[in-house]
This record gives structure tokens, sequence and C-alpha cells, in this order.
């Protein structure tokens, strides 16, 4: 921590040893200070959400409009209809009322079908590149390109067997998870189990992967209390 004062050293510190605490048991200093990083977390959340959207998108356009109505109907009047976003978000808060709670699954329903139609949009543009790269030639020239019209590279022995690892792992997967019929026929059977084991690998992959991480978040705090916080080193 460069540039940290003593208190922020010991503050930190004191955080740090707290939140591992939980290692040992469940208590109360664990507790308060993961309300409070939830707290913070709200809280910083709020001020970004006002500030990048709210503010620019929302009220300040909409105080420009009812400004220019006040001003006699002056150009950017219609601004001032953002004020009905504002209403129609404060539906939001009929959950605490049994009785208008219908009045919140108005906006709910929107949000979904907004939210549903973004992430549909998000899950194909990032997706469809991943498909379009999963076809790839099993012969293959050095920089990628297929034997047959591809560039003046020369053949690439390595290039097609990670092509061929590559393009088999997806087979072999697609085929593990084909349940319109059952897998009787041996080499649809034999090529599911090998799919099979192909998923473990990579999920074993991923949850190394994970570990490490985690591991790394570890480290770096074990070394801010040996070396900024006891001096040691």
């Amino acid at each position: 921590m460069e540039g940290a004062t003593t208190w922020q050293i010991w503050l930190a510190a004191i955080v740090t040893l707290g939140i591992y605490s939980y290692l040992i048991n469940d208590n109360k200093l664990y507790r308060l200070l993961l309300n409070v990083m939830i707290g913070l977390g709200v809280g910083y959340n709020f001020i970004i959400m006002w500030k990048q959207v709210l503010q620019p998108l929302w009220w300040e356009p909409m105080t420009r409009g009812f400004a220019a109505v006040f001003n006699g109907f002056a150009p950017g009047s219609a601004q001032a209809l953002w004020v009905l976003v504002g209403l129609l978000g404060t539906l939001w808060y009929f959950q605490f009322s049994r009785k208008y709670l219908w009045l919140s699954r108005i906006v709910i329903g929107m949000t979904l079908g907004a939210g549903a139609g973004v992430v549909f949009k998000q899950q194909l543009l990032m997706n469809m590149p991943q498909i379009a790269d999963s076809f790839r030639p099993l012969i293959a020239r050095a920089d990628g390109t297929p034997l047959v019209g591809g560039s003046a590279a020369p053949l690439s022995l390595w290039m097609s067997l990670n092509n061929i690892i590559f393009v088999g792992t997806i087979v072999c997967v697609m085929v593990y998870f084909f349940f319109s019929f059952e897998h009787k026929w041996a080499p649809v059977r034999h090529t599911a189990r090998l799919g099979r084991w192909l998923l473990m690998v990579s999920f074993g992959a991923f949850f190394g992967n994970t570990v490490m991480t985690r591991m790394a978040v570890f480290l770096e705090r074990l070394q801010f209390l040996l070396r900024d916080w006891l001096r040691f080193g």
C-alpha cells in the first residue's frame, strides 16, 4: 500500500484479519465487517448509478425540459416527459403494499422483457464468433487457413493436430448431450463417454483456475500483512 498512512494500514490489517477469522469460527467481528462491506458496496453502486446513468440520462434532461416548459414551452419542452419514466420507476415500491402489489408487476414485466432482449443480443454477439471459429480445417496451414483455398503458408502439423483435437472435443461433447435417442450404438456410446471425460477435464481446469485465482488473492493479503503491516522483509 504505497502512500498509505499508518492508520490506513492498521485498518486494512484489522479488516483482513477480521474477514479471515471466519475460517476459525463464525463471529460477531466477521458479521460486522461483512455488513459494512455490503453497505459500502450498495452505497458505491448507488453513487455510480446516479453519476453515470440517472443524472446525465434522466434527471438533467427532465429538469431542462421543465425549465423550457416554464419558459413558455420553448424548444426542448418534450424532455419534461422524462418525468413519466420516474413515475414508472416508483411502481417498484408497491411491492411493499399487498393491496397494490399488482402495480409493481407492470414495471417488473417491462424490466424483464427489456433485460431479456439485451441479454439475448449480448449472448448472440458474444457466442456467434465462437461458433464460427469452431469450424476449423482439420488439415491446416501455419496461419490456420485450410490446405485447399488457403494462403501460401506451409502445412503445419501442430496446427492440424490442434484443430483435430478442438473439433473432436466439440463433436464428442455434443454427442454426449444428444438425448434424442439412446446411446446403444457402440460408436455413439463410446463417443459420448469420451465427451463426458473431456467435460470432466474441462471442469477440472476451470476449478484449478478458480483455486489459483483465490490463492493469488490470499497471497496478496498475506504479503500485505507481512510486509506492510508487520514490516517483515
